[in-house]
């Protein structure tokens, strides 16, 4: 695999990372949030990032998700080929693990 390749990747897996740690965040501060109303009461959470109004989070929640989704395309893109293979080697069932590993590495 060539270093251009290999960089790709590892600069889409963090950046996936990062996508899922806000999706989460911000999927836990809404689940969380026990106001509503004119006599709106905000939770713990909300306060520690002092947001001024849920629409902000649930704007970056909806991005994020939205960023999430197009790195899993193209960290599915970059990783198809090896994905076929183990997939295609899975279905024989004869087939050893480590018999697996080498057919794939090389990918």
């Amino acid at each position: 695999m060539n270093k251009l390749k290999l960089k790709t990747k590892f600069i889409i897996d963090i950046f996936l990372a990062a996508a899922f740690m806000f999706n989460v965040v911000t999927a836990l501060i809404l689940l969380f949030n026990t106001g509503g109303g004119g006599n709106r009461q905000s939770t713990w959470l909300v306060n520690l990032f002092d947001f001024s109004s849920l629409s902000s989070v649930r704007l970056i929640h909806d991005w994020s998700g939205l960023l999430m989704v197009a790195l899993i395309v193209f960290h599915l893109m970059l990783n198809w080929r090896i994905i076929l293979c183990y997939f295609k080697n899975l279905s024989r069932s004869t087939t050893k693990v480590a018999k697996v590993e080498q057919t794939c590495k090389n990918i």
